[in-house]
């Protein structure tokens, strides 16, 4: 659902693409375009609201949740999101490790103030893309 920047690899080693300013543009303004349209969606699915409430996850929104369910019923995937979809730290953390090949397949959203001090307090918010990986996709440690 949501486009993330590319890495082009170049002999061997993974080169961050230099992106021009219309193109950093752009790519923000799909991505604040994807975030309405899911929230849209969200707010009429009482069904995944009970589930989320029902999930009582801490420091997850409704919103975040919706998205990476939506994404995870789009692929097939079993599980509820941020239990069975998880970054590759979390994983990590809880003494799993993505097994080698593996890509994420998900993507979530999470909304950055420009006041580093008083993030709630931000004049301006911005999108950033954190990657999701299925429990399927690790191994324990």
């Amino acid at each position: 659902m949501f486009a993330t920047m590319a890495i082009v690899a170049r002999k061997d080693t993974k080169v961050m693409k230099k992106y021009t300013k219309e193109e950093k543009a752009e790519y923000l303004k799909n991505l604040r375009k994807a975030w309405s349209v899911s929230k849209e969606m969200a707010e009429s699915d009482k069904v995944a609201m009970s589930v989320f409430e029902g999930a009582k996850l801490i420091g997850v929104s409704y919103l975040s949740f919706f998205n990476v369910l939506s994404q995870m019923q789009e692929q097939g995937l079993e599980g509820l999101p941020y239990v069975d979809c998880k970054t590759f730290g979390k994983w990590q953390e809880s003494g799993f490790g993505v097994k080698r090949g593996e890509h994420s397949t998900l993507n979530g959203i999470v909304w950055i103030g420009d006041n580093k001090e008083e993030p709630e307090n931000s004049s301006h918010h911005f999108p950033k893309v954190y990657h999701l990986f299925h429990k399927s996709q690790v191994a324990k440690l």
